[in-house]
């Protein structure tokens, strides 16, 4: 009995990987469930566990169809240069940043540049605060039809929270230590402001994401 069951598992994860990811835990539990009741007898018609597992099948071989056709976006995560906006474009091109440089840091999901890296190689918070406003604004320009470099400091705070590198007793001071990198910053601070970067602020992004490329 062990070894059919495992057998049967076997055939079961099979067949629950040719359905889309969100589906695969229920389609699972069906087909098992309807395993162990045909064992006991108690299937003797189709049930609607079948039904389910032909709907999920139809649904997965239309999301492989779209695949091959490269008709979905969402699982086209391989960036390139035309995808960028004509402004970041001559940005890449000009600080000799390559699209296999982009791809090693970022993926595309939905029409948005996605993170790949985990740390921002240093540890200290002021430097990774404004390295992560600098690489928030070039991942905002992918999405904007202008090409525009551009951040809101409330979701860099969030960003901060999540990596680790936040100081909330000097979280403005940092960006009004830098203010060479933004073309202006409010004199009073506003949650709502979206601020671009300068000429010296897209330098600096340009040395951080070769150095985050080298991992140095």
């Amino acid at each position: 009995m062990y070894q059919m069951l495992k057998s049967e598992i076997k055939e079961i994860i099979e067949i629950v990987k040719q359905c889309p990811e969100a589906l695969q835990e229920k389609c699972f539990e069906l087909l098992l469930e309807n395993f162990l009741n045909a064992k006991k007898g108690s299937a003797t018609a189709p049930s609607k566990c079948t039904s389910d597992v032909e709907a999920n099948s139809n649904i997965a071989d239309t999301t492989v169809s779209e695949n091959d056709n490269g008709e979905s976006e969402n699982h086209n995560t391989e960036i390139t240069t035309k995808d960028f906006h004509v402004k970041i474009q001559r940005f890449l091109n000009s600080n000799g940043i390559t699209i296999e440089n982009i791809n090693y840091l970022y993926y595309k999901e939905d029409g948005k540049l996605m993170p790949l890296y985990e740390t921002l190689n240093s540890t200290n918070m002021s430097e990774c605060q404004i390295r992560l406003a600098l690489l928030t604004a070039f991942e905002n320009s992918f999405s904007d039809n202008n090409g525009e470099m551009s951040f809101n400091c409330e979701v860099v705070r969030a960003r901060c929270n999540t990596m680790k590198c936040y100081n909330a007793k000097n979280f403005t001071s940092y960006f009004k230590s830098n203010t060479d990198y933004w073309e202006a910053w409010p004199e009073k601070y506003d949650k709502t402001q979206n601020i671009s970067l300068s000429a010296e602020g897209k330098k600096e992004l340009a040395k951080v994401l070769l150095d985050l490329v080298k991992g140095e």
